[in-house]
């Protein structure tokens, strides 16, 4: 069975018989491997189409057990990642987190929808790029259905709205969500809570990236330490709720 799909390549491997195992994540179909005899270093657009940061048309033979790549043709190709060292760790880190985060065979075209808008945004970042990854990881939590409650403490249920200014400035991440300060003074006694209590408003940070389109961070920088704290979060829940923690490890390309 043939079946046309457009996908977005995450890594690929040498394997026998001077063949390749390419990792597609395609709107269709959701994460795939497929196996090509396509010379990855010729200069054809089949061959674009199997490198990291592509988007593109493939055509696959679906077998009983195995997928195996009859023809591909670029759509884009994202090359001005790798120019730019701040582009090229954020994008690894996000290409990363896909792989991890995707399910085999599991659609999700709405995910697939944000990842493209993440490369393309990423590809024109005037600024840094880490702030995009931030926002697409905070975006990609709610549809993967374990985005953080910011609505109310995830201890006592009371809304963020009735302690006024400043009154949720803790995130609790054993628990899910913003704590009210009663709460986290309760929660700092057990022995696996994890709260962190940020000089800015988590919520409003959260919230911005959640409703705001990815192409709104093109431009937008965070001060440093605002930066190291929704990362140090953002990891330790990914980690908690995904078991993934592409923030703070080392990402490479396996070419």
């Amino acid at each position: 069975m043939i079946i046309t799909t457009e996908g977005i390549v995450l890594r690929q491997r040498k394997i026998a018989n001077n063949r390749r195992m390419i990792v597609l994540f395609t709107k269709q179909y959701g994460k795939i491997s497929a196996g090509t005899s396509v010379n990855e270093k010729s200069r054809s657009k089949a061959a674009l189409a199997l490198r990291p940061f592509t988007y593109a048309d493939y055509d696959i033979f679906r077998g009983r057990e195995a997928y195996s790549i009859n023809s591909a043709q670029a759509k884009k190709s994202f090359y001005s990642i790798g120019e730019d060292i701040d582009r090229f760790m954020a994008a690894s880190a996000f290409i990363e987190y896909l792989d991890k985060v995707l399910g085999e065979e599991t659609p999700m075209p709405g995910l697939f929808d944000l990842a493209l808008a993440f490369l393309e945004s990423v590809s024109r970042s005037r600024s840094s790029a880490e702030t995009l990854l931030f926002a697409f990881i905070v975006k990609s939590l709610r549809m993967l259905g374990v985005a953080p409650e910011l609505s109310c403490c995830t201890g006592c249920g009371k809304s963020a709205e009735s302690f006024g200014e400043g009154g949720f400035r803790s995130f609790s991440v054993t628990g899910g969500g913003i704590i009210c300060p009663d709460c986290a003074e309760q929660e700092k006694t057990r022995p696996d809570s994890l709260i962190y209590q940020p000089s800015f408003d988590i919520i409003t940070v959260f919230g911005y990236f959640d409703s705001r389109p990815l192409a709104t961070f093109e431009k937008v920088d965070l001060k440093p330490d605002v930066a190291g704290v929704v990362r140090d979060i953002l990891a330790e829940y990914t980690d908690r709720y995904l078991g993934i923690d592409v923030l703070r490890t080392s990402i490479g390309l396996e070419v």
